[in-house]
């Protein structure tokens, strides 16, 4: 599992839940889980809302549960996922209510795998460094940007042309480019041809 440290954007736990970013926000706008305040990058006004990976499980589970819940009840669930080791998730099975038990595990497989998976390679992959084109968020010791790798996939090319042009970026790094980009999209009308920054 994800550790607990791990945060994400509305947008990443829309892309990695599988929902629309709406879910997620009717979701915190319920107040039911609690959401990381942290400055936007870039030093901008804005304020990005990150989600705990626990966060991302729980809508993901609300949205493939063929249950309706109330309030007190999403309460009470969000409250067995906060408690719940990450490394147990999986194979939970909890009494929730009278006659009703879940087993969260079995909706989540892939979400999990995908949290994992992205939580991973974010790490190992992309930075944000203010001295690198801005703080525009690139590949690890490149000055290739995120949005450079999606805008050429965008227009044509294949990860293995990507490749090809950089050989001694792994696969792994451009596929982690292409998700950072896809869950963190530019913001605002970009001037000229992104692509190329």
């Amino acid at each position: 599992m994800a550790h607990a440290e791990e945060f994400f954007t509305t947008a990443e736990a829309a892309e990695l839940a599988e929902i629309p970013p709406r879910a997620i926000e009717k979701v915190i706008e319920e107040g039911i889980v609690k959401i990381r305040n942290a400055p936007a990058p870039k030093g901008g006004a804005r304020v990005r809302r990150l989600l705990s990976a626990e966060a991302v499980y729980f809508v993901a589970f609300l949205k493939r549960c063929d249950l309706e819940f109330s309030r007190e009840q999403k309460r009470r669930l969000w409250q067995r996922f906060k408690e719940t080791p990450a490394d147990r998730l999986l194979t939970a099975k909890w009494r929730l209510f009278t006659g009703i038990e879940v087993h969260p595990g079995e909706l989540l497989a892939p979400v999990h795998d995908r949290v994992v998976r992205y939580a991973g390679a974010r790490k190992r992959w992309i930075e944000r460094n203010p001295d690198i084109k801005g703080g525009t968020p690139v590949i690890k010791g490149t000055r290739m940007s995120v949005y450079s790798v999606r805008g050429r996939i965008e227009h044509g090319d294949s990860i293995e042309d990507v490749m090809e042009d950089n050989p001694d970026l792994p696969r792994g790094a451009i596929e982690a480019a292409l998700a950072y980009a896809s869950a963190n999209p530019l913001v605002g009308r970009p001037g000229g041809k992104p692509w190329r920054t």
